[in-house]
């Protein structure tokens, strides 16, 4: 029941401030998002040299990252990307940040990663157990206590399916959400499943 309660009441608490100079307008949280889930698309058959962190939340920051970058030649060169392209984010580009590679906090600053568990509850804000209320590029999380080393695990929604790193030693994937529908209980992204988090988005994109 701990775990629960601290599900919906983390310790801790955000920076603000930090917080708004991150955020996105409108206009730059739609680039986002599509650079973030081409990004990760293009990871499933075309994995990236400059992927170093292989589990489910180091490849979400992985995407994260290379969504805020600018994409120039050199980019292109370095990371093999083979998708479509859009605009960048005009706000500012990774690691040209308000707070540098910190742009994730830890309940207490912020730093250049973290945890599932400090991605869930800092970095991200409840939207609904429903996929209709997502949109592209927006999160789902799970809790499986019965692993407890890595008990919560993040994919990124595409519209039509989810891509997520299976963990070390793994692989990126992209499953459909019918396909997930007709799997394991445990993975179903359905509010009867109880390890189902929800849906949800990054903070700094502008709804």
């Amino acid at each position: 029941m701990v775990i629960y309660t601290n599900l919906l009441f983390p310790i801790g608490k955000s920076d603000l401030k930090s917080l708004e100079n991150l955020k996105l307008d409108v206009e730059d949280s739609m680039n986002f998002r599509l650079w973030f889930v081409a990004i990760a698309l293009d990871n499933v058959d075309n994995e990236h040299p400059t992927f170093k962190t292989k589990d489910c939340s180091g490849f979400v920051f992985y995407c994260i990252k290379e969504a805020l970058k600018k994409h120039d030649k050199d980019w292109f060169e370095k990371t093999g990307y083979k998708g479509p392209v859009f605009e960048d984010v005009k706000k500012y580009n990774y690691p040209n940040t308000p707070l540098g590679v910190n742009i994730f906090f830890n309940r207490k600053k912020y730093v250049s990663y973290v945890d599932a568990y400090n991605l869930l509850h800092y970095n991200t804000y409840f939207i609904s157990y429903e996929k209709r209320y997502a949109k592209p590029g927006d999160l789902i999380f799970y809790f499986h206590p019965e692993d407890p080393e890595f008990p919560y695990h993040v994919m990124i929604y595409t519209g039509n399916g989810f891509v997520y790193h299976t963990g070390p030693e793994g692989e990126v994937r992209y499953v459909s959400y019918e396909n997930m529908m007709l799997g394991d209980m445990a993975w179903k992204p359905i509010e009867l499943n109880p390890a189902f988090l929800g849906y949800y988005g990054l903070k700094i994109h502008s709804n």
